[in-house]
């Protein structure tokens, strides 16, 4: 099962923690894992390139554990791309549980 923590601090969304496997499928051809990680690592990709500063990322992919949070120093402008881009990853997040119950949780918000 998937697990999804979203955290936010004053000025909105400042961190995600996505720990887990789903189990869908054989590893490698799990397509709800995939999924996940097209989300979530395309957000920091594109953070990265958006805005020219590279969020804080820790990866164990073994343990299906990743972890990005908001770096300091954002501009108003880089603060906004931060802030679209990751309310875009809450949505998928929140449609992947939806649709997939058995292998994703409904993300917590904090």
């Amino acid at each position: 099962m998937i697990k999804a923590t979203f955290t936010k601090d004053a000025k909105g969304w400042s961190e995600m923690t996505i720990a887990g496997h789903s189990g869908s499928g054989e590893y490698g051809f799990d397509v709800i894992c995939a999924s996940v990680s097209m989300l979530t690592l395309n957000f920091a990709n594109s953070i990265e390139k958006l805005t020219g500063i590279e969020p804080g990322l820790e990866l164990v992919d073994d343990g299906g554990f990743l972890r990005i949070a908001k770096p300091q120093g954002f501009s108003p402008d880089q603060e906004q791309v931060w802030q679209t881009l990751f309310a875009s990853v809450v949505i998928g997040i929140e449609n992947l549980a939806e649709n997939a119950k058995n292998y994703v949780q409904q993300p917590v918000i904090k």
